[in-house]
């Protein structure tokens, strides 16, 4: 993703028991607003896609009146969506919107394919909800299935974009977001944090087992030394050149869960850019389970990148 020219926005307009309204929500505001400042940035154009779903109810009722209900829909969606094309054309953006049916999360992932975007932003719930609410959410499934990054928003953290930081295991499936997260870096101007977590459960238990204290630190020191030459090898392989704020490496002793949400807070990093595929982990699930576990307490928005090689399940096979 050398460029951020081609942006695709989830927009939900629904509000209560209706299939579309003229308002949107907070979470969609926030992915709309985000949108803007990185299309006036990049240069790039916007598409703003409303994905309506309809229940049970709401097809019994079409099917009665197909014409007149589902053309009412489309209007609502259209009016408000037409607004959002509008407000972008005003500020100089490129904009055009889309409406589709079915699960928000397949038809963003099918678009997000077909259009063949760099990226999909989309909106998430504050940090105030459970974080057990979003395990097979619309932004989960976008994680695991849309084929360019997910870009995801959060209401009370859109802000300008100074600071940038990436998590990286050190295995080759974190490329791809190092150099999403350095291309992003570039695009904007903004610092860049790469960050690596050296995983402590092995020296507590070392602890737990009677090891001496000057071992456990002598392993500790090792540990770190190894991880920042690897680091610094994983570094060589992505360009980071024009980047005028530089690139600063880190090598933090933790959880990830909790280390790499409280880096974003004490440095004050805007937006967090995460793999989806780990070393060790099976394919389809996350580093990017680190992705969804952090996101509720993320004082940031982040971007979820797929590894090298990752095809969408709702790619069009190439003939």
């Amino acid at each position: 993703m050398p460029h951020l020219q081609n942006i695709l926005v989830g927009v939900d307009l629904h509000h209560g028991d209706r299939i579309a309204s003229s308002n949107i929500g907070a979470e969609s505001k926030a992915a709309v607003d985000e949108a803007i400042q990185l299309a006036l940035v990049s240069g790039g154009a916007i598409t703003f896609c409303s994905v309506l779903e309809l229940t049970a109810q709401s097809q019994s009722l079409i099917e009665k009146d197909h014409e007149n209900i589902l053309k009412t829909v489309e209007d609502y969606a259209s009016i408000t969506l037409s607004e959002l094309v509008e407000s972008a054309n005003a500020q100089g953006i490129a904009a055009e919107s889309r409406i589709r049916f079915g699960a928000a999360w397949e038809e963003l992932s099918k678009e997000s394919a077909e259009g063949k975007y760099d990226v999909v932003l989309v909106g998430t719930r504050s940090r105030t909800r459970a974080a057990t609410l979003l395990f097979g959410s619309t932004v989960q499934k976008l994680m695991r299935f849309a084929p360019c990054p997910v870009w995801v928003a959060k209401p009370s953290e859109v802000r300008e974009i100074r600071e940038v930081a990436v998590a990286t295991d050190l295995s080759d499936a974190c490329l791809p977001a190092i150099k999403v997260a350095a291309a992003i870096s570039r695009q904007i101007n903004a610092k860049l944090y790469v960050l690596h977590v050296l995983e402590t459960g092995d020296l507590r238990y070392l602890a737990i087992a009677g090891v001496a204290e000057e071992e456990l630190r002598d392993t500790e020191a090792q540990l770190r030394i190894n991880a920042v030459q690897k680091l610094k090898e994983q570094l060589s392989q992505v360009n980071l050149s024009g980047l005028q704020n530089g690139v600063h490496s880190e090598v933090l002793m933790g959880d990830p869960d909790t280390t790499i949400p409280q880096f974003v807070l004490e440095r004050q990093v805007d937006l967090l850019v995460i793999g989806t595929h780990g070393r060790g982990l099976v394919s389809g699930l996350l580093l990017g389970n680190t992705a969804a576990r952090i996101l509720p307490s993320l004082r940031a928005s982040l971007v979820a990148v797929k590894p090298a090689g990752y095809v969408s399940p709702y790619a069009k096979p190439v003939r």
